[in-house]
């Protein structure tokens, strides 16, 4: 049986909405990429061709649906490419739960779709050239939030939320 799988965006921005910057992450935070992890495991990713191959990306050891026109995008054989996000949901049609992972237009365009925003917001404001989508907060509710102060291995404070599309709430 082939249905809709539950979409979900998991990110990290700055307080001024950065996510990169010359297609790199502006900031290291090990306990968040722990969460990433923990959050993600075994689960199918949904991403841009410039996020699957940044330097720092992560990629699903289980599933990956890159979107892009390039077919002769170098790929493991746990990849796949589509041409658009459609597309790329149709490819994971029988997954349960997927996950986006950027960049900023994939973001935007399924920003409309997702149920969950696995959203970490770094308190503070970077230079950047790649931004989250504005997002209609009375929309959403938080659900969690972690606060994680710095230390010696994180130089900004952070805080990993965990907000459900309202309308999804009611089902």
């Amino acid at each position: 049986m082939s249905y809709q799988p539950h979409l979900y965006i998991i990110a990290a921005m700055s307080e001024n909405h950065v996510i990169g910057q010359d297609n790199r992450l502006p900031w290291h935070l090990p306990d968040e990429w722990k969460h990433f992890r923990k959050v993600t495991d075994r689960k199918a990713f949904l991403t841009g061709r410039k996020s699957f191959e940044a330097p720092d990306a992560l990629h699903s050891s289980y599933r990956n649906v890159v979107l892009t026109r390039n077919k002769n995008l170098d790929k493991s054989a746990d990849t796949e490419l589509a041409d658009d996000l459609h597309e790329g949901i149709a490819l994971l049609k029988d997954e349960n739960e997927v996950f986006v992972l950027g960049g900023a237009s994939v973001f935007e365009q399924a920003l409309p779709l997702v149920e969950r925003l696995y959203l970490t917001i770094v308190h503070t404001t970077v230079d950047g050239d790649a931004f989250f989508p504005n997002v209609n907060w009375d929309e959403w509710e938080l659900i969690s939030s972690d606060y994680h102060e710095t230390d010696e291995h994180h130089a900004y404070a952070f805080s990993m939320n965990l907000y459900v599309r309202k309308d999804t709430l009611k089902k």
